[in-house]
């Protein structure tokens, strides 16, 4: 006897409680469990001081709402890349507006918020130049200037180069980590995305980490667990990166991805934003190889919007 599909699927809701939609919100319900989307795309047309707040809202709301992720009296790192003395049109950090918009956010939450990262220059030039000093004091967020000793060894579980890696306590100490990377091509690693942002929380000779650079990469991220990444794709530095271009090698790509999962923000930056397949960067498939996440982007839960 033939079932229709329809009643073959109102007899697996009635049998076994199997409930799927996918909402106004892209939250998904599987099993009667809550789903969020892989990633969550926000693009607008015009880049301006509002439209990044809209985007922000958007993508939170895509997310399943800030609450899912911060609650009152949190302690919540924000961490952005001010890796370098340049200023927001050179593309070599994180925009600071975007970082004022999601401090602000997570400011109303109740969060106490700080924004912190361990730049390659001068911190107290870096953080200044960027933009982010002020970014910070507009969302009534701290900031603060790593010291040294302040840094910690913990174990990488299943390290592909390293056992031990110093990690900065706060971030230790930390019950929300939200990973601010800015999208932009890296001469050693090929893109610097979200995996690779993790650096600046981590101690000891940087040069020594660029040697096995993409396995070092992978270890950093099984050290360190963020709960929430939040990419730059505003205005992306196409070549010559981390810190060197020109106007010419800037793009205005006007998307924020968002997403918990640093190794599939990664992959769906790297093909959408660059054109570059994902399988052919190196910590991208240790890291998949590690099953810290699929890099077959085509198989990802998406939610694509514009405000």
């Amino acid at each position: 006897m033939k079932i229709s599909r329809k009643k073959f699927i109102s007899s697996l809701i009635h049998t076994s409680g199997l409930f799927v939609l996918t909402s106004l919100t892209g939250i998904k319900k599987v099993f009667g469990v809550e789903k969020t989307a892989d990633v969550v795309v926000i693009k607008t047309e015009v880049l301006t001081e509002k439209s990044i707040y809209a985007m922000v809202h958007k993508g939170f709301d895509e997310m399943g709402g800030i609450n899912k992720f911060v609650k009152r009296g949190n302690k919540v790192i924000i961490k952005p890349n001010i890796g370098f003395n340049s200023t927001p049109e050179r593309a070599h950090t994180t925009n600071p507006v975007l970082v004022e918009a999601v401090a602000s956010m997570c400011k109303k939450a109740g969060a106490h918020v700080t924004i912190m990262d361990r730049p390659v220059h001068n911190a107290r030039m870096c953080y200044r130049s960027s933009g982010i000093e002020d970014a910070a004091k507009k969302a009534g967020a701290d900031i603060v200037y790593m010291h040294r000793e302040k840094f910690k060894k913990v174990s990488v579980p299943g390290g592909l180069n390293l056992d031990t890696l110093d990690v900065y306590e706060d971030i230790l100490e930390a019950d929300v980590i939200i990973n601010m990377p800015i999208a932009k091509h890296h001469s050693a690693a090929e893109l610097t995305l979200a995996m690779k942002n993790l650096m600046g929380v981590i101690g000891g000779n940087r040069g020594f980490y660029h040697i096995n650079l993409h396995r070092n990469i992978v270890d950093f991220n099984k050290a360190v667990k963020v709960n929430l990444v939040i990419l730059d794709g505003l205005r992306i530095l196409t070549q010559h990166g981390p810190s060197s271009g020109t106007p010419e090698d800037i793009k205005e790509a006007r998307t924020v991805i968002f997403g918990t999962n640093p190794v599939m923000v990664d992959a769906y930056a790297a093909k959408h934003l660059f054109g570059i397949e994902p399988s052919s960067i190196g910590y991208l498939n240790l890291a998949a190889q590690s099953g810290m996440g699929s890099i077959n982007v085509n198989t990802y839960s998406t939610i694509i919007k514009t405000v």
